[in-house]
């Protein structure tokens, strides 16, 4: 249910609230809904960047709706699909219908078997896995239908090779024109702007409308904690703190990198009387299933994971996340601890770090991409095929796994190689032996900035002025100063000398330095100037040294 953020002074001649009052029982909207679904409204593709529990889902509820057409909704997240179809249905008066790996063959022959032709009933909307645009017999069927909106949730997903990347993501901008390419909608909680300009490249969004809202969570207190003598110390202080916080506070997570980690920091929290389950990649589904759902029902207090529990999660009174062991980059960070206080409530993130916990992310960050190898023997593959070939194809002559042929065969698209059709099939558009040497270069490219976003994981752990307004202006949303309740504001460390007219550069403007190139300027944080330079990603640089040695100039190329 939405809260009341807006007074609306008609709202019986206001179709959108009519709408959602009708339809779902909202008295109010949102920040943010409201320009979304009339940018939608007026037929054009947006961006909608909001905080989790920021209410994306009736955006594309209520965009559809109005459209009058089917809407298309591709989601990663099997179970939330099936909440989504299972809440559109108890309406009473809409069809909603899912696609993925879950159904039988006969609930998807059911599916399948729907008249397109408006004799029988059309759905209001259709719910699929990102995989599903690849099958033949799907896009047929969703071409049929015509829908009026694809709607793209967790869109980040598209972005940088990162841990969570689906390739698959990649094919929904084929698969959007084949469907007679209506109004896209991407929506996602956690998106800097060098992300964004990626959703928006990579769904081939026409002049896209971005809204970017709700990233501070004014009832969430950020803390970092780094006075550990060693490792095994910061095990055993965050043991202590959860338990503390569980009995004290309710429900929590803690995530760890390793499963290792996991399983340590549950035996031991059980040990101490909490009720802990551990959740990782390498347990059994149904164990892990089990973990989430007793999570869900209040049956642990803890759970210890990591990253691969969490997305999607509909559980409002998590009170607390701390993360034994250190993010990707923020943008991880933000959406993992993003998971607490979804009902408004006071909640804490707690980082605990040591520097030496930088080294896992810096060896991904350092690895992430196809290598020079899998880039040739792909190429070769190509080159000696004598049909049309699709990825299936290219993965066994290569004996590659389809997740590297997927991400290798991407590359070789991003430096204009060759072409993927929505259905996987691969058509070479160029010289595949100077591709791979473009592509070589893209991923070392692509390396040094994923290795820039771990470094900004590093200096957040470690700033002494207000993390808030750091992460704020890490994904470009205008600080007003101090937030007041992280642990750094708390302790009034410094002089944050926000009010000071003392940032040189304007917000989003494009700026030289000698070393770096060509960059943007994010935000100011504290005396820091946050950038994100084209070739090397992130860096913070003090603005009083910028200022006396001239370290930045204006660029030619201005947004």
């Amino acid at each position: 249910m939405c809260v009341l953020h807006s007074r609306w002074t008609d709202k019986v001649n206001d179709p959108i609230l009519q709408l959602a009052h009708r339809l779902f029982g909202y008295q109010s909207l949102r920040p943010g809904q409201r320009e979304a679904i009339e940018s939608v409204r007026r037929g054009r593709d947006t961006l909608v960047v909001m905080s989790t529990g920021a209410g994306k889902s009736a955006i594309f509820e209520l965009a559809g709706k109005l459209l009058g057409g089917p809407a298309v909704v591709i989601s990663p997240l099997i179970a939330l699909q099936r909440d989504q179809v299972a809440a559109l249905k108890a309406r009473g008066h809409l069809v909603a219908v899912a696609l993925n790996s879950a159904e039988t063959s006969r609930e998807r022959r059911e599916i399948l078997d729907h008249d397109t032709t408006g004799a029988g009933p059309r759905p209001d909307f259709v719910f699929l896995g990102p995989e599903q645009v690849a099958n033949r017999e799907v896009l047929k069927w969703l071409s049929d239908l015509r829908p009026a909106m694809v709607a793209v949730d967790e869109a980040h997903l598209i972005s940088r090779w990162g841990p969570d990347f689906r390739p698959e993501y990649l094919r929904i901008a084929s698969a959007v024109e084949a469907m007679g390419r209506p109004i896209v909608l991407a929506l996602t909680a956690t998106a800097a702007p060098s992300v964004r300009d990626e959703i928006v490249q990579r769904l081939a969004m026409r002049d896209p409308a971005v809204i970017v809202r709700a990233f501070g969570r004014p009832n969430i207190d950020l803390s970092s904690h780094s006075y550990f003598t060693d490792d095994a110390h910061k095990t055993k202080v965050v043991a202590a703190d959860a338990v503390q916080a569980a009995n004290n506070q309710g429900h929590g997570i803690v995530y760890a990198a390793t499963h290792k980690r996991v399983e340590r920091l549950a035996t031991e929290l059980t040990r101490l009387g909490v009720r802990a389950g551990g959740y990782h990649a390498g347990l059994n589904g149904v164990i892990r299933a089990e973990t989430e759902q007793r999570f869900r029902a209040g049956d642990l207090d803890v759970v210890v994971a990591t990253i691969a529990f969490g997305m999607g999660l509909d559980k409002p009174d998590i009170r607390w996340v701390f993360h034994a062991d250190v993010s990707n980059s923020l943008d991880e960070y933000y959406q993992e601890f993003g998971r607490a206080g979804r009902d408004g409530g006071h909640a804490d993130a707690v980082l605990y770090f040591r520097a030496d916990d930088l080294r896992l992310p810096r060896m991904y960050a350092s690895s992430i991409g196809p290598s020079e190898s899998a880039l040739t023997a792909v190429a070769d593959a190509l080159a000696t095929t004598e049909r049309p070939a699709t990825l299936a194809d290219i993965a066994q002559r290569t004996q590659l796994s389809r997740s590297r042929t997927d991400v290798t065969a991407t590359v070789f698209a991003d430096v204009g190689g060759l072409v993927i059709d929505a259905d996987g099939h691969v058509n070479v558009v160029g010289d595949l032996n100077g591709a791979v040497s473009r592509a070589t270069a893209l991923v070392r490219e692509r390396r040094v900035i994923e290795r820039s976003r771990t470094e900004t994981m590093g200096t957040y752990a470690e700033i002494v002025g207000c993390r808030w307004q750091f992460v704020l202006e890490y994904f470009g949303e205008p600080a007003d100063g101090p937030c007041g309740h992280c642990d750094n504001d708390k302790r009034a460390a410094i002089d944050m000398d926000d009010s000071s007219p003392n940032h040189p550069f304007p917000r989003g403007s494009r700026v030289r330095h000698a070393a770096f190139g060509v960059g943007k300027v994010i935000g100011y944080a504290g005396p820091g100037i946050l950038l994100d330079f084209d070739r090397v990603g992130y860096k913070r640089l003090d603005v009083r040294l910028v200022m006396e040695r001239d370290l930045l100039e204006m660029a030619d190329e201005q947004p």
